[in-house]
C-alpha cells in the first residue's frame, strides 16, 4: 500500500511538471498569438480530454510497444517504457496535457490587457514577459491549475494501467491498487486507499478555496 502511494505521488508530480513545461509556450501562444492553424493545433492539443483514457493508452501502447514506431527506436539502446514507471508517467502526461493547456491559457487570459500591452512597448521577448509579467500577475491561477492537474494525475487510471499495467512493488498506484483489491476481494485495503485519496482530494480543494479567497 505503501508502495502505490510512493508511486502515485512520483508519478503524478513528474507528469504535472512535465505538462506545465511543454504547455506554458502553446497556452501563450493560444493566449495572444493569431497564427495560422492555431485551432487545429488546439483541437490536438485538447484531443485527450474528450478520449476515453484506454484509448489513449492502446495508441500509446501501440506506438511504445516492441513493435511501434517509438518502441523500435527504444529497442536499440536497450530500453522499454511499457510496463515501468516511465510509461505511466507518459500516459498520465498525454492526459493532463488537456488541462494544463485550457488552465494555463485561462490565467494569462485573467488580467487586465493593459499590462501586457505597455510591457509590449518595451520588448517582444515571450520568456521575459512570462518572467516579469505574467507569472508575478497570474501565479494564483497557474497554482490552482497545477493542483488540479496534480489531482487528476492522481486519480489517472485507464491509460496507465494500458501502458504501464499493474505489478505490485513496481508499477502499482493507489488507483490501480484500489481496482485490483476489489477485484480480489480485499475491501480493507481498498477502503483505506480510497480514504486516502479523499482526505488528499479535500486538502487540495481547501487550499484552492484559500487561493481563490486570498487572490
Amino acid at each position: 500500500m505503501i508502495t502505490s502511494m510512493i508511486h502515485s505521488l512520483i508519478i503524478s508530480l513528474i507528469a504535472t511538471l512535465i505538462a506545465f513545461l511543454l504547455m506554458v509556450m502553446p497556452s501563450y501562444w493560444g493566449a495572444y498569438r493569431s497564427y495560422r492553424g492555431k485551432w487545429l493545433i488546439e483541437v490536438l492539443l485538447l484531443l485527450p480530454l474528450v478520449l476515453p483514457p484506454t484509448v489513449v493508452g492502446y495508441y500509446l501502447l501501440q506506438a511504445f510497444g516492441a513493435y511501434g514506431l517509438f518502441g523500435k527506436a527504444l529497442n536499440t539502446f536497450n530500453f522499454s517504457i511499457i510496463f515501468t514507471l516511465a510509461g505511466a508517467i507518459l500516459a498520465t502526461t498525454i492526459i493532463i496535457l488537456p488541462f494544463m493547456y485550457q488552465g494555463l491559457k485561462s490565467a494569462f487570459l485573467s488580467f487586465d490587457s493593459t499590462i501586457l500591452d505597455d510591457a509590449l512597448l518595451t520588448t517582444n521577448n515571450p520568456f521575459k514577459l512570462l518572467k516579469y509579467i505574467i507569472f508575478p500577475v497570474s501565479w494564483p491561477l497557474i497554482l490552482s491549475t497545477l493542483l488540479l492537474c496534480l489531482c487528476r494525475a492522481l486519480g489517472e487510471f485507464g491509460a496507465s494501467l494500458m501502458v504501464a499495467g499493474y505489478i505490485p512493488g513496481k508499477t502499482d498506484t493507489v488507483a490501480t491498487s484500489i481496482y485490483f483489491a476489489i477485484q480480489q476481494g480485499n475491501n480493507s485495503t481498498a477502503l483505506w486507499l480510497s480514504l486516502i485519496n479523499i482526505i488528499f482530494g479535500l486538502l487540495i480543494l481547501t487550499i484552492l478555496q484559500l487561493i481563490n479567497r486570498k487572490n
